[in-house]
């Protein structure tokens, strides 16, 4: 008979078995799984987009309006006055909670100069942006405006101004009177 066989083959110190090498195949894919993760962890937690809108906006071109017009932009909650000296923008967000009020109007016995009212709690405001009565807390934000490259009327609402600057048909910021609501000319 024949000697029997030794099924056990002995196989040089440090040669690559079958079970050595499928455990650092999977340890490896390990590794690179978690690399992968750790690259994108500052990615998630920075991005590099923002998804806030843009605070600049168009309302058109100076020769659109009249002196005297008073022009509300209902989409971005902002009035556009065009007076003798230039171009105003005012917040038509109420300073109490940012209810939308109406356009400004003439005065009246209980409000002698011209304003605005809040329907939805009554607040009343002053053509310069002062609070008159009820529960606003602070006064109306003047919006800085600017002109284009190309020549249209830009609202900042993330800057503000005072009430008494303007902005000519020329581009020019200039300083003026304050507002009393006699350069809007009602229909």
């Amino acid at each position: 008979m024949e000697a029997e066989r030794d099924s056990t083959i002995e196989l040089p110190i440090g040669s690559l078995t079958r079970r050595r090498f499928l455990g650092w195949l999977g340890w490896g894919s390990l590794a690179l799984a978690l690399g992968g993760i750790a690259q994108g962890i500052p990615f998630y937690l920075k991005p590099r987009l923002t998804y806030e809108p843009t605070t600049t906006f168009i309302v058109g071109r100076p020769s659109d309006y009249q002196v005297g017009e008073m022009r509300p932009i209902e989409a971005k909650r902002v009035l556009i006055f065009r007076t003798p000296l230039g171009f105003q923008a005012l917040s038509m967000t109420c300073t109490h909670l940012g209810c939308s009020y109406k356009p400004f109007g003439p005065p009246t016995r209980e409000y002698p100069v011209v304003h605005a009212v809040c329907p939805c709690h009554g607040s009343v405001f002053a053509r310069d942006g002062r609070v008159l009565g009820g529960p606003a807390p602070k006064p109306l934000p003047f919006y800085r405006l600017s002109l284009t490259p190309d020549g249209r009327l830009q609202v900042d609402n993330a800057q503000t101004v005072p009430s008494t600057w303007y902005l000519t048909v020329e581009g020019q910021e200039i300083e003026g009177p304050t507002p009393d609501g006699s350069d809007i000319k009602f229909s």
